[in-house]
């Protein structure tokens, strides 16, 4: 069997070439578009590069490919259309999450911000008619791009994502979805079990300066309820410098609150030592995301903190893993006692199961030989 993977120019996407090339009788090619001359995130070789999205999707459809794997919806809607291999989409988030005050409602419409980080970052309506396409689209109104994306959705056959909790919620509203087993996993990456005994007066918060992480609203309740505390907050990415000055400024007023920036990109293994000073992590999204540093987290024993109306902490609280809600359990309390060693243990043997480098490569295997049979 033939696959084409089609991406842009991302970092993950030698993790995903370091997979295919383990697996049997599928036979990958892959394709990225950028604007330059060379790939600056891509290291390994081979990748076929292109610098417009329409040249890639020609390549593709000249080839006679078996499936198309597209590493997140990469290129418009009515570009991916024009693909004429069935698909299997390999969601990042971005592309299958909308906030209500988006053009395009995806497939899992939420209301992504709390109140003071949705102020700060200025997310609503850009235009009138963008207010108006929102309006209508309570009573049913589409807006052409909202019907060229539904027309995508209902042509791909297959996709992945992260946490099966969202698979579910996809499924309700698109049943014609199958599950694509899917991940950007690299072996190795398992941690026994430690216990942790560190008291540490540090909380890690989000995982990026997305507004996604609802930072400022996390930061008013360890303030307002006057815990005291050094926050470590990571900011190296995405270039969103209006949200950053805000969120700076923000941090400047607070009394029982130090809030360290992480501005620049840092080796995984520093990040990773910085994580472990903290004997707390919360984490504002609303939608599934940092998904590995909450493992990271669960492994290392530390207490996790999210909102209840977070997909993650549904998840995992539907797993039977120790999590703690921001709106109950953020109290001075948190940093008094550790996690029990059953409640360590337990977190730490979901994340060990769920990241066995070994299963999942059965697991893709499996599938690969099972859609080979009705090509």
């Amino acid at each position: 069997m033939r696959v084409i993977h089609i991406s842009l120019d991302e970092k993950f996407i030698d993790c995903a070439i370091n997979q295919f090339n383990q697996l049997k009788g599928v036979e990958s090619v892959f394709c990225a578009q950028t604007g330059n001359d060379s790939f600056k995130f891509i290291k390994s070789p081979g990748v076929k590069l292109f610098h417009t999205d329409d040249e890639l999707i020609d390549y593709v459809n000249e080839q006679g490919f078996d499936y198309v794997i597209m590493h997140s919806m990469c290129f418009a809607p009515k570009k991916l259309l024009r693909l004429n291999a069935p698909i299997l989409w390999n969601s990042w988030g971005y592309d299958i999450y909308s906030d209500k005050t988006e053009k395009i409602e995806k497939l899992l419409p939420m209301n992504l911000y709390k109140p003071l980080t949705r102020k700060a970052a200025d997310k609503k309506p850009a235009t009138v008619k963008d207010k108006v396409a929102v309006f209508l689209r309570k009573f049913g109104f589409r807006s052409n791009r909202q019907k060229v994306f539904d027309q995508l959705v209902k042509k791909i056959p297959y996709i992945s994502v992260v946490l099966p909790k969202e698979f579910e919620v996809i499924h309700e509203r698109n049943p014609h979805f199958k599950f694509f087993p899917f991940r950007y996993m690299d072996p190795g990456e398992s941690y026994s079990f430690e216990l942790n005994t560190r008291k540490d007066k540090s909380i890690l918060l989000g995982n990026s300066l997305d507004p996604n992480n609802n930072h400022i609203d996390l930061l008013n309740i360890l303030e307002k309820r006057q815990i005291k505390c050094k926050v470590y907050i990571p900011i190296s990415y995405p270039e969103v410098e209006n949200y950053k000055k805000k969120l700076k400024a923000f941090a400047q007023k607070l009394k029982f609150v130090t809030v360290r920036f992480l501005e620049d990109f840092i080796p995984k293994e520093e990040y990773f030592s910085i994580l472990d000073e903290c004997s707390v992590a919360i984490f504002g999204h609303i939608r599934q995301q940092a998904v590995g540093n909450i493992y990271h987290m669960f492994y290392r024993g530390r207490k996790v903190f999210m909102f209840k109306d977070s997909i993650g902490y549904k998840f995992f609280k539907e797993q039977g893993l120790k999590i703690f809600s921001v709106e109950d359990d953020l109290q001075a309390s948190i940093f008094e006692e550790t996690l029990s060693e059953a409640d360590q243990r337990t977190n730490h043997q979901f994340v060990y199961n769920d990241e066995n480098y070994e299963t999942y490569i059965s697991e893709l295997q499996s599938f690969f030989d099972k859609v080979q049979k009705v090509c």
